[in-house]
């Protein structure tokens, strides 16, 4: 049986995706903190603290994000 392909982003939520993707990553094997990860799209001056939440949210909601007591891990 075919996958099922991903739920498809917002633009909002791709651009962030590709910030955070490199900002885990970074993290090693320990994850991202959701504040970490918020203020890091913050920081970049791409997102605004709302557009920040929102695209986290999708993301996890989605499945290309998954938290792990409070560490976000991007979905392989």
């Amino acid at each position: 049986m075919p996958r099922n392909p991903r739920t498809p982003l917002s633009a909002t939520a791709k651009e962030a995706l590709e910030y955070l993707t490199d900002a885990i990553h970074d993290c090693e094997e320990q994850g991202c903190p959701r504040d970490e990860a918020h203020q890091f799209l913050v920081d970049d001056e791409a997102f605004s603290h709302k557009q920040a939440e929102r695209a986290v949210h999708q993301l996890l909601m989605r499945g290309y994000l998954y938290e792990v007591d409070g560490q976000l891990f991007v979905t392989p």
